[in-house]
């Protein structure tokens, strides 16, 4: 048996397609929620085109098929509207689309239990748990440059003047920073920074 044939029987056992078409599912979902990775898309071609060559030779039910995209589409859809109902109606539709793969009049064709369980629940967890919170903190706003120096304290090192337009320096958390501020403010004084506009920092008097 050449290496092609023993590739062919290896991607054609019940399990391994099985588990290539919900791994080729699950990147896909990865594919659509986070595009650009190129990881996710490289994996979901690869892991789709093996599986369908190996359920070409198998007793492939399309109701089975059906309920394991509708899982991940539920999957896809919770990680829209952060509901947790909706990722357990996915795992619902994946585990029963798992026992109903293959068609039941061929009994010896047939997805491990083991298999299913671990493809359901895990997937469930991955989704649920872990994406959910992933997508859930990239939405936070992100606090950096000068904006996570809103309140902070600092010392005016260049005095702000009138004839400077009321703009100078400030040491503030260990760098200086160009400042405005609404009034003049001599060499020395504490100030707090109040908002931030592009590289200059606004400031008041502490």
């Amino acid at each position: 048996m050449d290496a092609a044939q023993a590739l062919f029987s290896f991607i054609a056992d019940p399990n391994v397609a099985y588990a290539l078409l919900v791994l080729g599912l699950i990147s896909l979902v990865f594919v659509v929620s986070v595009p650009g990775t190129h990881v996710a898309e490289a994996a979901a071609i690869i892991c789709l085109v093996f599986a369908i060559i190996g359920l070409s030779e198998l007793p492939v039910n399309l109701a089975g098929i059906l309920l394991i995209g509708l899982g991940l589409l539920l999957f896809l859809a919770d990680l829209k509207v952060q509901s947790g109902l909706v990722a357990v109606g996915g795992a619902i539709a994946l585990g029963v689309g798992s026992l109903f793969l293959f068609r039941p009049d061929s009994r010896a064709v047939a997805v491990s239990w083991w298999l299913t369980a671990l493809s359901t629940f895990g997937t469930g967890a991955l989704f649920g748990l872990g994406v959910h919170r992933a997508m859930r903190a990239m939405r936070l706003p992100v606090k950096t440059g000068q904006t996570q120096l809103l309140g902070s304290q600092g010392v005016i090192k260049s005095a702000l003047v009138e004839t400077n337009h009321l703009t100078g320096t400030a040491q503030i958390e260990g760098e200086l920073w160009t400042v405005r501020a609404d009034q003049p403010l001599p060499a020395g004084a504490q100030v707090i920074v109040e908002q931030s506009d592009g590289l200059v920092l606004k400031v008041r008097k502490a």
